[in-house]
């Protein structure tokens, strides 16, 4: 090639790129502007759909958790009631029995008044409850509500439907002892009709007696309703957001608006049209849930009329709907702040890519004036080149040996990794209890220590496993004194949440023997046989699942073993399963240096020795077939 070719080609190399570069750098920015352009509108009108869809959804979801809270109150309701009327009929039975053992030498009708007297004035249930008796002769002993009656015969009391309700109850403490009774009584306040009521008796041995008391199933689940009512009314949401319960007739039985609640709709004027209240009942009732939108009269915060949307939903056992909504300005106005913040990230991207096409435009003219020295020093250079070729070889060959090196690292991460799943998981499953607990409202302070227990355990063992490993081969690791039951209750304490999860079973017979050496190590030691155990467990299907733990003395040595009932381990692997990187498992779920680093812990660094064998053995009359683990270590 003469001079003149080169230089042709050197010119082409030198301006042909940059000219390109420029070319193609303006009809990008030009594509970009315009596509930028047609997303920025087509984002504009999805960010307002999407904050309806998204408001929507979140009133709905509140709605929903508030409901689902109602429901399991109401289920609750006659439990709650059988638990309430037997407490209290077992506490009356109790005064009764006191007064009976400490007064026994008077004449039994001064006990039968004493009892009498001291159970009378008792109430309960919002005073609506109190203690009746009756005696086996279907005689009145105690009716503090209706003292006339008390020395009458209520042998032929029938309730409304026809039962004979003293004779029922007699019938059944006689052969029973105690038990619950349901019948229709009249109310205190309403003579005219009959009420379905439970109540719970029992047997007074020392007169033949019948102590019971009972509740009106509705009174009772009135209160319930109360109660659940008075926890709506004291939940806050942010923006002032409130959920609101009315009953069908219209009538508010929770609000914001403390002044309404009780009111009827109308009277209320919560809203600019009655209708409004109508099509929520009507929606509650009819579709079980639904949205409705309206004007709201007064926003709170700003008492102004406002369009709102809320989601009902009905509960029909109680004849009540809830429902929670949004307002249309709030909507607005963080659709409003959204489109600002697009505008400016479209004017910011406009600047990007003009400031791009700049430097890239740059770049390239710099890069091809330093192409052309390079071709034209190509000769002069070539000797150069090769020199950098054998350095980049030689640097290459010392990336090898970093990645050989790098690999037994991987190995230990990865090993690390494996001891930090369980405890990982237990912290992820203890927390989202925490918050699910929370979220309904039923997180006690004993739960949540406990839960916070389990997390600084876990916590603990995290940063003690990874501080062990750093130092894994120091000499200068310090040995001490400690308690081999310490290390499986230690242990246990960590790994029990995922094998209760599991359904296994640990059987833990560990005695309070000494050793010397590295408690923390040991530790991660029975972590990993424990997991492989449990690992192995959970491939079998069959009921029983058994991890059974023990610990004795011979030969002035401690013997710690572990056998699970998971079939044993295949014959051909039994031998390797010591050598490092062998493996059973996928390489997703561990490396093959578990036992491997096992045998390393126990043998290099607690002087002892490790053996696995199959083990065949009866538990509870069954045959069980397993892998059992045999650790020697020294006796303090």
């Amino acid at each position: 090639m003469n001079i003149k070719n080169e230089d042709k080609i050197i010119r082409i190399i030198k301006y042909a790129p940059p000219i390109l570069a420029i070319i193609i750098s303006i009809l990008l920015s030009i594509s970009l502007y315009l596509n930028n352009e047609v997303n920025f509108k087509n984002q504009e009108k999805f960010i307002e759909q999407e904050y309806i869809k998204n408001n929507k959804e979140i009133i709905k979801s509140q709605v929903d958790r508030i409901y689902h809270l109602i429901q399991k109150e109401q289920h609750s309701t006659e439990n709650n009631l059988k638990t309430s009327l037997k407490n209290r009929v077992n506490e009356a039975y109790s005064i009764a029995m006191n007064i009976y053992n400490e007064n026994k030498e008077l004449d039994n009708n001064i006990l039968k008044k004493m009892i009498s007297d001291a159970l009378r004035e008792i109430r309960f249930n919002n005073k609506r409850g109190y203690f009746f008796i009756y005696n086996f002769d279907h005689e009145c002993i105690l009716l503090p509500l209706a003292k006339e009656l008390e020395g009458t015969s209520f042998y032929n009391y029938q309730d409304a439907n026809g039962a004979y309700v003293i004779r029922n109850i007699i019938d059944i403490v006689k052969t029973q002892k105690e038990g619950f009774y349901q019948w229709k009584y009249y109310k205190p306040s309403d003579k005219k009709k009959q009420y379905k009521k439970l109540g719970f008796n029992k047997h007074f041995e020392p007169f033949n007696w019948v102590i019971g008391t009972g509740e009106y199933i509705e009174d009772f689940e009135n209160d319930q309703k109360a109660k659940i009512l008075n926890f709506i009314s004291d939940l806050k949401y942010p923006n002032n957001g409130y959920i609101f319960a009315l009953d069908y007739n219209g009538n508010y039985l929770t609000h914001i608006k403390k002044d309404i609640i009780g009111l009827n709709s109308l009277e209320a004027k919560d809203t600019r049209t009655n209708q409004t209240i109508i099509d929520a009942i009507n929606t509650s009732k009819n579709n079980g849930s639904g949205y409705i939108t309206y004007i709201q009269n007064k926003k709170p915060g700003i008492d102004m009329p406002m369009k709102k949307t809320s989601y009902v939903k009905g509960f029909d056992k109680w004849n009540m709907l809830i429902g929670k909504g949004f307002y249309e300005d709030d909507v607005k106005q963080r659709v409003e702040k959204e489109k600002n913040l697009l505008k400016e990230k479209f004017h910011e991207d406009l600047e990007q890519i003009f400031l791009i096409t700049i430097i890239f435009s740059l770049v390239l003219l710099i890069l091809s004036i330093n192409l052309s020295r390079v071709l034209k020093n190509k000769f002069d250079s070539y000797k150069k080149e090769i020199n950098d070729k054998l350095e980049y070889i030689t640097k290459q060959n010392e990336t090898l040996a970093h990645q050989s090196k790098m690999a037994a690292i991987g190995s230990m991460i990865n090993n690390i990794a494996h001891q930090w799943r369980q405890p990982l998981s237990m912290i992820l499953s203890t927390s989202t209890g925490i918050e699910l607990k929370k979220e309904i409202g039923v997180l006690s302070d004993d739960d949540f220590k406990k839960s916070i227990k389990h997390i600084n355990d876990a916590t603990r063992y995290l940063s003690n496993t990874i501080e062990d490993f750093r130092t894994y081969f120091s000499k200068n690791k310090e040995k001490v004194e400690f308690s081999i039951k310490d290390v499986i209750e230690a242990t246990l304490n960590i790994v029990n949440p995922q094998l209760i999860y599991k359904n296994i079973i640990v059987k833990n017979n560990t005695k309070d023997f000494q050793t010397y050496g590295l408690k923390n190590e040991l530790i991660q030691v029975v972590i990993n046989l424990i997991n492989n155990a449990k690992d192995e467990l959970e491939k079998i299907d069959q009921e029983e699942k058994y991890i059974f733990i023990d610990s004795y003395i011979e030969n002035q040595e401690i013997i710690l073993t572990i056998l699970d009932n998971a079939g044993g381990v295949p014959k051909e692997i039994i031998e390797h399963i010591f050598e490092p990187y062998f493996t059973t498992k996928h390489q997703s779920q561990g490396t093959g240096i578990g036992l491997y680093m096992t045998e390393e812990i126990i043998t290099k660094h607690l002087n002892g020795s490790i053996d696995i064998k199959n083990h065949e053995y009866y538990y509870n009359d069954k045959k069980f077939l397993g892998a059992k683990v045999t650790i020697k270590l020294i006796l303090v």
